[in-house]
């Protein structure tokens, strides 16, 4: 009767809750159509700190059902998410509560000296004072939103490209400010590899990015998140690469990639970039959709740009144009930004919060609850592998559905 009662119980506890919407109180979260999208005409500011509207046709439901998601889980501090772009802006008043501390840096020494600012490398990993992540550009522990000017490393000036993943990601939610992240709790792990395409190839940027992946995995890191490419096709530099990418997946961790803006068809060898096209298991490459649920395009002039495609090379999508943190003058704005860059992190959102209940997963179960659960889109079929966008209530569904069943 003991056992018996004990099933019960369990099958209770696993059951899975109610659908109900869940609405964070932060007061721009009506203008993130990308999490909430209510159909018909959205009209978005541009800047927060100026009107500045544009207008987007939208079906309803074209989401990531992220605000029912949110009735199981908000996410939890100790999913660790790296993400690898070309510099942060930590201090941004809605993304600051939610970077990674490393515990190996914080604290008191045992001379009573701060470990975040003593100069020692405390934790043994090679790299001092790394309390939120490190720059692999500068060698230094700050991955401050400061770049070179391509291959000038005496210009320095501020870069915008990944402040709005941070906040997709994990801006801090239901705290009456800005935005709301996809985790209102997680510890985002910050590695700064350099700005891409500002002038000329970057020849070390390979390099650096291979450091940065092997760090996240060794720091504890359970997704990567990286909105960006390589223009260094030299086999020695794409081999180096692949390997830190094959040894993240080796270790469990996810490597979630944007499948790049130029509106081509990626399966085609003479359209391959790269990481996003390497045959990694672990990799999880992302293609952008509009508020309609179709691949994201526009023109710049003859040219038809937008998302890239291709049912082997590409696997999943999720809305590019989302309303996120942002940087102006040193100061905490919001703005709109799209391309893959910002589908993206929807992705790598989505993945934290399923590690939120279910933590010991691994890259490749994590990537299979996330493509089977993907909502199919008709106008993705035969364009990516899922065939669809991104679905965190449906990826949670599945997810409880698999513990259930033992797998």
């Amino acid at each position: 009767m003991n056992k018996l009662l004990s099933s019960l119980l369990l099958i209770l506890l696993m059951s899975f809750p109610a659908a109900e919407k869940v609405i964070p109180n932060d007061p721009l979260f009506k203008l993130q159509h990308s999490f909430n999208n209510p159909g018909g005409k959205l009209v978005i500011d541009s800047y927060s700190y100026k009107p500045s509207a544009k207008e987007y046709e939208a079906l309803k439901g074209i989401d990531p059902d992220i605000t029912r998601a949110w009735a199981v889980t908000t996410g939890k501090k100790d999913v660790v998410v790296a993400l690898l772009d070309d510099g942060f802006f930590y201090r941004h008043e809605d993304v600051k509560d939610n970077i990674w501390i490393n515990p190996g840096e914080s604290g008191l020494d045992k001379n009573g000296y701060p470990k975040e600012t003593n100069g020692v490398d405390d934790d043994g990993n090679g790299c001092v004072d790394d309390v939120m992540g490190w720059d692999f550009v500068f060698e230094d522990p700050d991955p401050d939103p400061y770049i070179f000017d391509g291959m000038d490393a005496t210009k320095i000036q501020p870069y915008w490209h990944s402040i709005s993943a941070m906040g997709i990601i994990g801006a801090k939610g239901n705290n009456g400010i800005g935005v709301a992240g996809i985790n209102w709790d997680i510890s985002m792990m910050l590695l700064k590899i350099g700005a891409q395409g500002i002038r000329g190839i970057d020849l070390n940027r390979c390099g650096r990015a291979a450091k940065a992946i092997r760090y996240a995995t060794d720091n504890g890191a359970r997704v990567i998140n990286w909105s960006g490419f390589v223009q260094d096709l030299r086999p020695e530099s794409l081999a180096l690469l692949k390997a830190a990418i094959d040894y993240a997946g080796e270790k469990g961790v996810l490597f979630v990639v944007g499948a790049g803006n130029e509106g081509k068809n990626v399966d085609l060898i003479e359209n391959f970039i790269y990481p996003s096209c390497f045959d990694s298991e672990n990799i999880l490459n992302v293609a952008e959709i509009d508020f309609k649920g179709d691949l994201y395009r526009y023109k710049i002039g003859d040219r038809i740009l937008g998302s890239n495609f291709g049912e082997k090379n590409v696997d999943i999508a999720a809305i590019g144009m989302n309303y996120s943190t942002f940087l102006k003058n040193n100061r905490s704005i919001y703005a709109l930004a799209g391309g893959t860059s910002n589908s993206t992190p929807i992705v790598t959102g989505v993945a934290a919060l399923v590690l939120s209940i279910r933590p010991e997963l691994k890259a490749l179960e994590l990537k299979k609850i996330l493509m089977d659960s993907a909502t199919r889109l008709p106008a993705l079929q035969g364009k990516i592998k899922a065939g669809g966008m991104v679905n965190a209530y449906q990826a949670i569904q599945r997810a409880f559905k698999d513990r259930r069943l033992g797998r």
